[in-house]
């Protein structure tokens, strides 16, 4: 029988605490190094997937349009999207639509948490993407449809005289309009934003939450009775064949917009995750 050597013996040993603390913290530190890396892979690849949801979308709507003459139903989704905004680099394009950091007529909002995407038609616009950037309670961020019936009904009726008489000046307003959005129904007045006036006023302005008297419009606008019911106020903008191209409805806590002529609303309050 062959005998162990002693080197042999002392040759077999395992890592002393000192080696094992020095493993620890290098591997401790590669951590910290590579999961924010890891963490922004996986977003980008959930970022990924609703890009890859909304342009399904955006085929089957025009797929429904080329089959149908009236403008199709909306398509919806939820988000996989965890962090607010948008990891990809700008600007972003899906279908006919592109984003570059400011909303257009076809592109509204941002992705988020428990957001989601509304993917609709307007014959005047095309395809428009609505996205919301959600909350962790998803009831709070919802679409909203069917409120301003009454108020569309007017505005429509007034397209023809859009490059005309008070439309074109500080006069170009609609008092004690009512509509409702989640329910709660809104007596506020409605400013033509493309009147010379109202559009000068609006220059370099971003909707953010204020009351009827912290409007643009407010200093603006020919009212000497003013003894209407403001909450908040409200503005819009025609496209073509009397469409509401994008209609804005401000007040002390929220702000909602509508590109769809009421049938969705969201919420794009800013700084609201």
């Amino acid at each position: 029988m062959f005998k162990k050597s002693k080197k042999s013996k002392e040759s077999v040993q395992g890592f002393t605490l000192v080696e094992l603390i020095i493993i620890v913290a290098i591997l401790g530190v590669l951590l910290v190094i590579l999961a924010p890396a890891y963490t922004k892979y996986i977003e980008r690849s959930r970022e990924s997937t609703d890009l890859a949801n909304a342009k399904s979308a955006y085929n089957e709507l025009m797929m429904n349009v080329a089959e149908k003459e009236e403008d199709p139903e909306p398509i919806s989704f939820k988000l996989k999207q965890k962090h607010p905004g948008w990891q990809s680099p700008l600007p972003i394009t899906v279908g006919s639509a592109s984003f570059d950091g400011t909303n257009t007529d076809n592109w509204v909002g941002t992705p988020g948490r428990n957001g989601s995407c509304v993917v609709s038609y307007n014959k005047n616009l095309g395809v428009i993407f609505t996205w919301s950037g959600g909350t962790e309670d998803a009831a709070a961020r919802p679409t909203y449809s069917e409120g301003m019936k009454n108020t569309l009904e007017l505005l429509h009726k007034a397209y023809d005289n859009r490059d005309s008489g008070t439309m074109q000046t500080n006069k170009a307003y609609y008092s004690n309009q009512t509509f409702k959005i989640d329910g709660k129904q809104y007596t506020t007045r409605v400013y033509y934003a493309d009147s010379p006036v109202f559009k000068k006023a609006l220059e370099g302005y971003k909707p953010k939450p204020a009351s009827y008297e912290d409007s643009p419009f407010y200093s603006v606008q020919d009212d000497p009775g003013n003894k209407y019911t403001h909450q908040g106020f409200a503005y819009y903008t025609y496209g073509k064949d009397r469409s509401i191209n994008m209609f804005t409805y401000v007040n002390e806590n929220k702000v909602y917009q509508t590109t769809d002529e009421g049938k969705t609303w969201q919420d794009i309050t800013p700084g609201e995750k």
